[in-house]
């Protein structure tokens, strides 16, 4: 199982049409959201370069991730990382370079 998430401001993942954390969206993520669906309803499997073919410009994909699960068990809605290791440093969220937010 394979799904696309993409980031609000805030740090968080999510693949709905806001954060379930903050309630953020924007135009771009309703978009993403958008064609994610587009994705599912042709079977074709979620990845950046099928967002591209969707027509996703790249300030959205630079939003977006690719997880590949292996169970239905394990797929989540959202996720709140507090830290990314970084070079083998840990970086809390609240000083993770904007790349991360």
């Amino acid at each position: 199982m394979t799904r696309l998430y993409w980031r609000c401001n805030g740090g968080h993942y999510f693949c709905t049409l806001c954060c379930p954390y903050d309630g953020w969206s924007s135009p771009e993520l309703r978009d993403l959201h958008t064609a994610s669906e587009r994705l599912r309803s042709k079977n074709v499997l979620p990845s950046l370069d099928a967002l591209r073919a969707e027509g996703m410009g790249e300030t959205a994909i630079k939003r977006a991730i690719v997880i590949e699960f292996g169970s239905e068990e394990a797929v989540f809605d959202a996720i709140s990382p507090r830290s990314y290791v970084v070079g083998g440093k840990e970086i809390t969220l609240a000083k993770a370079k904007q790349g991360f937010l």
